[in-house]
């Protein structure tokens, strides 16, 4: 008997297909796997090159790179810094209840609030996340949590903002049913970690996140884990360090000039070897000794070689440009006057924008995630307050004063063509930033009162 029933074999057909189309895929997905493994794993779009290979890119970015490219390249240091100085030019204004206000104050002036919190926000550029560190005063260990209220201002001891690199993540919470899923559970600082600039402090210790206030910019999933301001510019930056460098090494070098020595005609290298080798020892220590300005040189002819230093503007500014995209911020605000001309005003306005928006944003947040602390733990009464910051698009005192000079004129003009005036003295006024004249009504109860004084004739 067939071993096969009809159905089994009118599908077997089918099933061998479907292995073979299956094997295929397969296959294909290991070609394009070992592809991008050989492109580099952030490098996948383009599988016929190693592209971080073959430009001199990291294949991984860590706080590491980050740390050192804010560190030692001036640019880079800019655009972790420039959008934080600007945001924080002057500190926002909170108000609330009365005895909050006081008590605000009180922190304001004791733990330096706002200069302590600029200095996390310029940390958290840096890396993926930094932790500012509250210490209290409540009797526990940094790992323990914080229990009940804390007993006003007095308890709060010190703020110390943290680079990621010291408050690393010793362990998340795994309960998907848990309130605080996917966050850290427990923090450890590492006093010997890059960003800390107290090389004595070699002291490592966990911390419980209670006693942790994070800032990550651009961790808009509820997570710790932002992303740092280097990471998109990253290459870019490293090609300007590049191009620098490779200028003031290729001047250094046609400054030094390189020297080849011909045998003149006649001379024999086999017969003065002797003669050459004594030499050789004698231009190296003339290379090493500076002092030393002339030599002898045995039937021998000098000749320096001379090299053009190509201009690397072009590409100079092909990476400046990508740097000031994925920045969001125009490059002559990212250099200033380096390209050979001030940030336009609309260069300008746009920048300002920007960080104003940072502003209500970001900054607003930051703000409220130390104050929502201070207030949950006991530091600061409980209050509803609000928070509000200087508009950087405010106009200056001079153009103001442009503003209304510039109003004048069009009052002058209409009036010469015969025509009434566009703007009123009002409204002139405050353009150019004054109060403005006191009301019709109240100069009328003035010149009663003045009326009244004045005795009446007989």
């Amino acid at each position: 008997m067939w071993p096969f029933s009809k159905k089994q074999t009118e599908t077997a057909p089918v099933e061998a297909k479907t292995k073979e189309l299956m094997a295929s895929d397969a296959s294909s997905n290991w070609r394009q796997r070992v592809a991008a493994g050989m492109s580099g794993t952030n490098y996948t779009g383009d599988t016929l090159h190693q592209i971080a290979l073959d430009f001199g890119y990291p294949d991984q970015l860590s706080f590491q790179n980050f740390w050192n490219m804010y560190r030692r390249f001036g640019i880079a240091k800019n655009v972790v810094e420039l959008k934080v100085d600007t945001g924080w030019m002057s500190p926002p204004k909170v108000e609330g209840s009365e005895q909050f206000n006081k008590d605000l104050e009180k922190v304001i002036e004791s733990q330096n609030l706002w200069l302590r919190t600029k200095g996390l926000d310029t940390r958290q550029r840096v890396g993926r996340y930094a932790g500012m560190f509250m210490r209290v005063r409540d009797g526990k260990k940094p790992d323990q949590p914080i229990a009940g209220k804390l007993s006003g201002t007095a308890s709060l001891v010190q703020m110390i903002p943290l680079y990621e690199s010291q408050l690393e993540v010793v362990s998340t919470e795994q309960d998907p049913m848990a309130d605080d899923f996917g966050l850290p559970t427990m923090y450890q600082f590492r006093g010997a970690a890059e960003g800390n600039r107290n090389k004595d402090d070699l002291s490592s210790f966990n911390i419980h996140p209670d006693r942790i206030v994070i800032a990550a910019e651009d961790a808009d999933n509820g997570g710790i884990y932002g992303i740092s301001a280097l990471e998109a510019p990253y290459n870019s930056l490293m090609d300007l360090r590049k191009i620098i460098g490779a200028g003031g090494e290729g001047f250094y070098k046609n400054a030094s000039k390189d020297v080849v020595f011909n045998l003149k005609e006649g001379a024999s290298a086999k017969g003065n070897e002797a003669l050459l080798d004594k030499f050789n020892e004698q231009y190296d220590d003339f290379v090493h000794n500076r002092a030393r300005r002339a030599m002898w040189t045995p039937g021998m002819e000098a000749k320096t070689l001379d090299s053009s230093l190509a201009n690397p503007k072009e590409y100079l500014f092909n990476a400046l440009y990508d740097v000031a995209a994925a920045e969001k911020t125009p490059a002559t605000i990212i250099i200033g006057q380096q390209t050979g001309r001030l940030a336009s005003g609309e260069d300008s306005r746009s920048f300002l924008s920007t960080v104003g928006s940072r502003q209500e944003n970001f900054q607003t947040e930051l703000v409220m995630n130390h104050i929502n602390w201070m207030i949950k733990f006991g530091i600061l009464p409980f209050s509803e307050y609000t928070v509000e910051w200087d508009d950087l698009l405010a106009s200056s005192d001079k153009e103001k004063l442009d503003n209304a000079k510039e109003m004048s004129t069009i009052n002058k003009e209409q009036f010469g063509a015969g025509k009434g005036t566009v703007f009123e003295s009002e409204e002139i006024r405050e353009a150019a930033g004054f109060e403005t004249e006191p009301d019709d009504d109240l100069g009328e109860e003035l010149d009663e009162e003045i009326e009244d004084e004045i005795p009446e004739e007989d």
